[in-house]
């Protein structure tokens, strides 16, 4: 799981994206791309104390894997 958290935090305190992403086994673009949605959606560090790392990913990249958004197989007579 990507450490979503501790990307922000070295960010904060001034890290390079290259730096970041060594240090959380990410690729840069893992890196790049969770910065940039965070400022889009104005998530900054310090975190709230129950923003765990699946609340934020979460609130970043929400995902739709809600069964009724699938189209169901149509049983054939």
């Amino acid at each position: 799981m990507t450490k979503y958290r501790e990307i922000l935090r070295l960010k904060s305190l001034g890290f390079s994206d290259r730096n970041i992403a060594r240090s959380c086994s990410v690729s840069r673009n893992t890196v790049r791309r969770v910065i940039d949605k965070a400022t889009e959606m104005d998530v900054s560090w310090p975190l709230d104390f129950g923003m765990t790392d699946g609340a934020l990913e979460e609130l970043l990249f929400p995902s739709n894997k809600s069964a009724t958004d699938r189209r169901l197989p149509v049983s054939g007579k």
